[in-house]
C-alpha cells in the first residue's frame, strides 16, 4: 500500500537532471572519444593528437577539465546516488593504482609515467585535487571538523617528512633537488594558497553570518 497515497502527502519530486548533465557532458565524452580515436588510429593531424603520445601527456589535458566537469554534477547528486558515486570513487582509484603499478613497476611504456618524479605529480594533480576537495570541505567541515583536522594535520607531517628526504637524504625519486624557492611558489600560489585563503575567508564569514544571526 501507497503510504504517501493514504496518508494524503504527495511524493518528493525529484529535481529533474540540468541540461549539462544530460546534453552536454555526454556530448564533451564523445567528442573527446572521437578525437583521441581520430588522432591515433587515423592520424587525423588537426586533432593535436599523435601515436606517440602517452597517457602522462595526455593527463595533462583532461584530468582538470573532467573534475571541473564532475563536480557540478556530483554537487546535484549527492544525495541521490550516494552509493554510485562511492562505487565511482572506488573505481577511479583502483585504475589509477593499477596504472602507477604498471608504469613503474610493470615498465607499460604507454603510460609514460617512468621518469617522472614527485615533483611532477604535484605539477599534475595539485590544482585539480584542491579544485576538487574544495566543495567537499564545504559541504562537511561542521560535521566531520575533527576529521578533516586529522586528514590535514597528516596531510602536513607527510610533506615535511618527503621534502626533508628530498633535500637533506636525497631522496631522488621527490625529484625536488635543483627546485628553488621560485618554482616552490609557482607550484604551491595558485593551487593550494589561494584555495585555501578562500576557503578559510569564506568559513569566517560564514561562522561570522551565523553569530550575527543568533
Amino acid at each position: 500500500m501507497d503510504i504517501a497515497r493514504v496518508s494524503g502527502a504527495s511524493p518528493p519530486q525529484q529535481e529533474p537532471l540540468s541540461p549539462l548533465i544530460k546534453w552536454v557532458l555526454p556530448g564533451g565524452v564523445v567528442a573527446l572519444t572521437i578525437a583521441l580515436l581520430g588522432g591515433y588510429e587515423f592520424h587525423w593531424s588537426w586533432t593535436g593528437v599523435t601515436p606517440g603520445d602517452q597517457l602522462w601527456d595526455l593527463l595533462h589535458v583532461i584530468v582538470l577539465p573532467v573534475v571541473l566537469a564532475t563536480l557540478p554534477i556530483w554537487y546535484r547528486t549527492r544525495q541521490r546516488w550516494m552509493m554510485e558515486w562511492h562505487l565511482v570513487f572506488g573505481i577511479a582509484t583502483l585504475a589509477f593504482a593499477v596504472l602507477v603499478v604498471g608504469g613503474y613497476a610493470l615498465d607499460w611504456g604507454w603510460t609514460g609515467f617512468q621518469g617522472n618524479t614527485f615533483w611532477d605529480w604535484l605539477e599534475l594533480l595539485a590544482l585539480p585535487v584542491v579544485v576538487a576537495s574544495l566543495p567537499l570541505w564545504f559541504a562537511t567541515n561542521k560535521r566531520f571538523e575533527r576529521r578533516w583536522r586529522a586528514v590535514g594535520l597528516c596531510g602536513l607531517a607527510i610533506f615535511v617528512v618527503v621534502v626533508v628526504g628530498g633535500y637533506a637524504l636525497s631522496w631522488g625519486w621527490t625529484g625536488f633537488q635543483g627546485n628553488t624557492l621560485w618554482d616552490w611558489l609557482r607550484l604551491l600560489l595558485v593551487p593550494f594558497v589561494l584555495p585555501a585563503a578562500l576557503a578559510w575567508f569564506s568559513a569566517r564569514a560564514e561562522s561570522q553570518r551565523e553569530r550575527e544571526h543568533a
